[in-house]
């Protein structure tokens, strides 16, 4: 699905723009400093590769609604580059339909901005895609999610350049995932679809205004600086779930995407 543009800058409202909240992979090596000032990290910008591009008038899947979503709002998976897997595209969505009762529409890939590029760690500052992603996001979207194979980073804390898995805007609009590190010692390719899918329940749970949850095994649980995190992570807690109870679709264990990583 080609899906519409925005037609105007993202608006948070009269009071400041929420901040971007991340979910963090921590890397071995140091930080390469960025050229100039850090990025604040409220703001969502910073840095160049190929050109922007519309969406293609025959995507690789078809649009689709989750069922009996109730009219709350329409998540809009947003593919960023040509490389992510239409399997990824499919699991995610149903995924989404298990957890919000938000409708889940695929749109047709578009290329990264090159204004996002980060030339000094060959990747994209994170900050600067959800800046983009609130340029196209269609109208009527609750949530846009934009999703990517390639690696991502944005500031954090003394990190000015901080590979993250994801980053949203709390309680706001737009999201980022990027699958690059979701593969970090994965069992096989449904191990790493599955930590993928578990990340953008996480940032779609940022953007409708959760925090991190200090409940071990709750998807809203911080990240605290690897992706392994998600393997023992499972459903949001009941905490979670009343935080945002009009957006939680009620489901049963056994209705979930994953097997329980509590049970042997």
């Amino acid at each position: 699905m080609a899906c519409s543009k925005h037609p105007a800058p993202r608006h948070h409202g009269p009071s400041q723009a929420p901040k971007p909240a991340t979910r963090s992979d921590v890397e071995a090596h140091a930080t390469t400093p960025l050229s100039g000032p850090s990025p604040a990290p409220q703001s969502t910008s910073d840095a160049a590769a190929p050109h922007r591009d519309q969406p293609s008038s025959s995507p690789a899947l078809q649009p689709r609604d989750t069922p009996n979503a109730v009219g709350l709002g329409r998540v809009y998976l947003q593919p960023l580059g040509r490389d992510l897997e239409a399997a990824d595209l499919e699991f995610i969505a149903q995924t989404l339909g298990v957890f919000y009762t938000l409708s889940v529409t695929v749109c047709a890939p578009l290329d990264l901005p090159a204004e996002a590029y980060y030339p000094p760690r060959s990747r994209y500052r994170a900050e600067k895609l959800l800046d983009y992603l609130a340029e196209v996001r269609p109208l009527d979207a609750h949530v846009i999610v934009g999703l990517t194979t390639v690696d991502i980073s944005t500031t954090k804390g003394a990190h000015a350049d901080w590979g993250v898995l994801g980053l949203a805007t709390v309680a706001g609009k737009d999201c980022v995932i990027s699958k690059f590190r979701a593969g970090r010692g994965a069992k096989d390719q449904n191990h790493t679809r599955e930590r993928l899918a578990k990340t953008v329940v996480h940032e779609v749970g940022h953007t409708l205004g959760l925090p991190h949850c200090p409940h071990e095994g709750c998807l809203m649980e911080d990240g605290q600086g690897t992706v392994t995190t998600t393997d023992h992570e499972f459903d949001l807690c009941p905490s979670c779930q009343a935080l945002v109870s009009s957006w939680v679709r009620p489901h049963s264990k056994l209705d979930l995407p994953w097997p329980d990583p509590r049970v042997p």
